[in-house]
C-alpha cells in the first residue's frame, strides 16, 4: 500500500467509536490507534496505509464516517525522503 493518511474520527452520537472500527474500513491497514473518551463523546487518531491516491481515500472515508454519524478529519502523511 503505497499510501499513509492520518485520520482523526469524533463522535458524541451514532455508531460506537473504538479501536476495533477501522476493520469495516474495507482496504486500509491502521499502523496505529488510539481513543480517548470523555462522557459520551469520543475520539479516534489512526494512522492508515492505504492504496488510493490521497484525495480518493478522503472521500471515501468522509462517506463512511458519515454513514455512522462521525465527524473526521483525514490528511495524507508526507511523503517518505
Amino acid at each position: 500500500m503505497p499510501y499513509e493518511s492520518l485520520l482523526v474520527l469524533l463522535a458524541r452520537r451514532g455508531d460506537s467509536l473504538d479501536s476495533d472500527v477501522l476493520t469495516s474500513l474495507e482496504d486500509a491497514q491502521p499502523t496505529w490507534v488510539r481513543v480517548e473518551r470523555e462522557g459520551a463523546s469520543a475520539c479516534l487518531s489512526a494512522r492508515v496505509c492505504h492504496a488510493e491516491p490521497p484525495e480518493v481515500f478522503r472521500d471515501r472515508v468522509r462517506r463512511w464516517a458519515a454513514d455512522r454519524n462521525w465527524a473526521v478529519t483525514v490528511a495524507p502523511c508526507a511523503p517518505s525522503l
